[in-house]
């Protein structure tokens, strides 16, 4: 967006709505950027893959897919980084889940970086389950089918080592925006929502997770539920969608040849 030649951030305040994972993935998968036919199928998957890695790790762009990253001075773009994105070697498969580690954090300000230091440059190892239960809360359920749009391509066509994705943010940000109406952050603050709801109510958690450096950076994004409290989650959650995707998923896979 721009206002007299000069860009305007999007900020958390102007987004509305916040979505289930549901609503997110139907996002993700409602179509596909038009790619050539021969590689249709191959490139639509590893986005699914870009957009799932985006909101389960609430994490910026830069940091998923690589670039550089500016803050605006008095409404001109600075550049205060530049981000490589993650690469395979950062994604373990295991039975059950995906392991993501060291995962670096990309900070708006360099300042930052040169306060804090070491401490807020990588990330924590963090999993996205790949089966339901794994978890005592069972909202964790709901990230299931994400993480089988990151295995497949994963197991199907993703670099051996290396780069995970060959585009960067500018890329990417086209992509979204074809494929959701949104913009790459915008899975952040969904992501930081939802985990701030269901998975980690605790905005000190939550900002050790998301590796923010003050807990109020994200207090905003912690809130009450009721449907949290019940003993039977699913009187209010209906978990039967995440078996459906999963099933969908495997068999595009197996279609593929790929063992699941």
């Amino acid at each position: 967006m721009y206002n007299e030649g000069k860009l305007k951030r999007r900020v958390v305040r102007l987004i509305s709505e916040y979505l289930e994972p549901r609503q997110i993935f139907k996002l993700i998968t409602q179509r596909e950027w038009p790619y050539s036919a021969l590689y249709q199928k191959e490139y639509a998957c590893r986005d699914r893959a870009m957009m799932s890695l985006a909101f389960c790790s609430a994490g910026r762009i830069a940091a998923v897919v690589g670039g550089d990253r500016y803050k605006l001075v008095n409404g001109v773009p600075v550049r205060v980084g530049s981000y490589e994105g993650l690469k395979r070697e950062n994604l373990i498969l295991y039975d059950d889940y995906i392991m993501v580690r060291h995962m670096v954090v990309v900070k708006r300000s360099w300042k930052v970086v040169e306060k804090y230091g070491a401490q807020i440059q990588v990330r924590d190892d963090f999993i996205i389950p790949l089966k339901r239960g794994l978890f005592e809360n069972p909202y964790w359920d709901q990230l299931v089918p994400f993480g089988w749009l990151i295995l497949e391509y994963l197991e199907n066509c993703a670099p051996e080592k290396g780069r995970l994705f060959p585009y960067k943010t500018k890329r990417a940000w086209q992509i979204v925006n074809y494929v959701t109406g949104m913009f790459p952050n915008w899975f952040r603050a969904q992501a930081e929502h939802f985990y701030g709801h269901y998975l980690l109510p605790d905005s000190v958690k939550l900002a050790k997770f998301v590796k923010v450096v003050r807990p109020e950076q994200v207090s905003h994004y912690i809130g009450y539920s009721w449907q949290e409290q019940l003993k039977n989650k699913e009187l209010k959650v209906d978990f039967g969608w995440i078996e459906k995707e999963v099933r969908e998923i495997k068999k595009r896979m197996k279609e593929e040849g790929i063992k699941v």
